[in-house]
């Protein structure tokens, strides 16, 4: 029977993977912490080309290998020149030019880790930046010298745990992130056949970069099933708290059937142990299967519904935390371990041998009443 990963284990690898600052191009601390979780876990890692990390978890004979796919940055900006204290901060990312109408305050970070210090954004220039998913800049005031090549993440607690909801800095996607190692980690104990890729990638918010280059070098397996993991914008058909959300697509592209099978059966087994998982399209955006799904992959995703997607609240003109609920994250942990044994095990959904054909004294009955 499917079983949640244990809560406060499941809160202490979210924490130690969320509580590393992130900007598109700067992913190195994330990947160090997911690093650190695996190796911990005893799955070897390696990075490509392009610094993501890859794993694989697997035992036995599958039919069906799963490449579970989450990206490890989240909007935020790079310094991209600096004078002493102060400089410009270009923005990363899907943030939203209204809410800089006012000071924003970020901590500037180094890539290779080093004590962050404080600073002020002001002075908003809108200068779109396509290739960067940029619309503009911010002249940027620092508690200390800056440098060209630094990052700054907004100035918000990287995690705080209000019963079910987890208030975090950037669930999308390092929340997702934890999901992925903590089905690794309840791989390792399952005794049934499995076999599952893993890739953080890089830069995806600035144009699913990350994951366009391993579809596009075909990085991951061809024959396996592609799931993009996210936190996408709750919706009033994604509610949080409802469960896990299987995506059949986002706002651009529909993805596999062939891959969504497998979830859906994982969903069945949810059920019976009575744990709640919903399924909805997703037009909050667009994710990461859409890079793979347009090169020929089969394809599918899951989702946690993400209350102010990208920081940003309908009743607020300030940067807030991002909001996802603990109990479908562990559902998702749970979905996929069961999801990847259906896919090993080339399951079907309980219901398809009924209709799988039609039946014989049907056959005849609608030939004798034409």
């Amino acid at each position: 029977m499917a079983r949640l990963p244990d809560a406060q284990s499941t809160l202490a690898v979210v924490e130690r993977i969320a509580s590393a600052p992130t900007a598109p191009y700067h992913e190195r601390q994330v990947i160090r912490a997911i690093e650190s979780e695996l190796r911990t876990l005893g799955i070897a890692t390696n990075l490509d080309a392009y610094g993501q990390l890859h794993a694989r978890t697997h035992r036995g004979n599958a039919a069906h290998a799963f490449a579970l796919v989450a990206h490890t940055d989240h909007p935020a900006f790079d310094i991209t020149s600096a004078r002493g204290r102060e400089g410009r901060a270009r923005v990363l990312g899907g943030f939203y030019e209204q809410l800089f109408a006012r000071e924003v305050r970020v901590t500037v970070h180094d890539d290779d880790g080093g004590d962050p210090f404080g600073a002020v954004l002001d002075d908003w220039t809108r200068a779109p930046d396509v290739d960067h998913n940029s619309l503009g800049n911010c002249r940027i005031r620092a508690e200390r010298e800056l440098r060209a090549g630094q990052f700054a993440v907004i100035d918000i607690p990287s995690l705080e745990a209000r019963g079910d909801e987890l208030h975090l800095r950037a669930a999308d996607d390092l929340a997702l992130c934890a999901v992925i190692v903590l089905a690794f980690a309840a791989l390792k104990d399952d005794g049934r056949p499995h076999d599952v890729h893993a890739v953080f990638t890089r830069a995806e918010e600035t144009g699913l970069y990350g994951a366009r280059l391993v579809a596009e070098d075909g990085l991951v397996p061809r024959e396996c099933v592609v799931v993009s993991l996210e936190a996408s914008r709750a919706l009033a058909t994604a509610r949080p708290g409802a469960g896990v959300v299987v995506r059949p697509g986002d706002i651009y592209n529909t993805f596999s059937n062939d891959g969504e099978k497998f979830l859906r059966v994982g969903r069945e087994r949810l059920a019976a142990a009575g744990i709640p998982t919903q399924r909805a399209l997703l037009t909050g955006g667009t994710c990461e299967s859409s890079a793979f799904v347009r090169m020929g992959w089969t394809t599918t995703a899951i989702a946690l519904p993400n209350v102010n997607y990208h920081n940003m609240a309908d009743d607020s003109d300030e940067f807030v935390p991002e909001i996802v609920r603990l109990s479908d994250l562990r559902g998702a942990v749970a979905l996929l371990v069961e999801a990847a044994a259906a896919g090993a095990a080339d399951e079907d959904e309980s219901w398809w041998p009924d209709v799988r054909r039609v039946p014989e004294h049907i056959r005849t009955l609608m030939r004798g009443r034409q």
